[in-house]
């Protein structure tokens, strides 16, 4: 169950408010829910406004996330709070009705053997350029340690600060687009330094 988004980029152990009011993704929301509650957010590509024929292009790394306190409105809206539990490509789209579905493939974090310290070099790095947002940080984990248990990996920790850093959304899903865990803490501090230097 695709949710096509314009603007948010969800990463595994991270929470999205989502309000959800278009008729087929209503009914998208509520067969989730009624089955295993899991939607995956797809960030929409650039120039998905010109597009006026078929469904708007989305980018092929997608997070699947769990939706948790569904509230309903009189008026049909439903908000949710939507965490993330894992990154996806998309392999192909299937033919549905209403609301987008797709096969994909869960995408499993890679820590080249040998980095572990540099890994945790460019973790202190990263906190460092973040000082006000670190119990942002913080906070996620331990609420991703009360939903999921103890996982001290540390790409749940570069995506904890990619979610706590408010970086543009091209940004964040090319980091969220990246599976090796050096390379995405690289990103990181990349994106984070040219943002403070703007």
């Amino acid at each position: 169950r695709l949710f096509p988004l314009p603007s948010v980029v969800l990463f595994p152990a991270g929470f999205a408010p989502l309000p959800v009011f278009e008729d087929r993704y209503l009914d998208m929301v509520k067969e989730a829910i009624q089955d295993d509650g899991l939607i995956a957010t797809a960030l929409l590509q650039p120039g998905y406004e010109e597009n006026s024929e078929g469904p708007p292009a989305v980018e092929h790394v997608i997070c699947v996330g769990q939706i948790l306190r569904p509230r309903s409105h009189p008026n049909g809206q439903i908000d949710l709070l939507l965490y993330g539990l894992a990154r996806a490509r998309i392999l192909e789209e299937i033919p549905s009705h209403p609301y987008r579905q797709a096969r994909v493939e869960l995408l499993e974090d890679v820590v080249p053997p040998g980095n572990h310290e540099r890994v945790a070099e460019r973790l202190r790095r990263v906190l460092d350029l973040i000082p006000g947002r670190q119990p942002m940080v913080w906070g996620l984990r331990r609420m991703a340690e009360q939903l999921r248990g103890v996982d001290a990996a540390p790409g749940r920790y570069a995506d904890a600060v990619a979610h706590a850093s408010d970086l543009p959304k091209e940004a964040m899903y090319e980091v969220l687009a990246e599976t090796d865990v050096l390379r995405r803490f690289q990103l990181l501090i990349h994106h984070i330094e040219t943002r403070a230097a703007e």
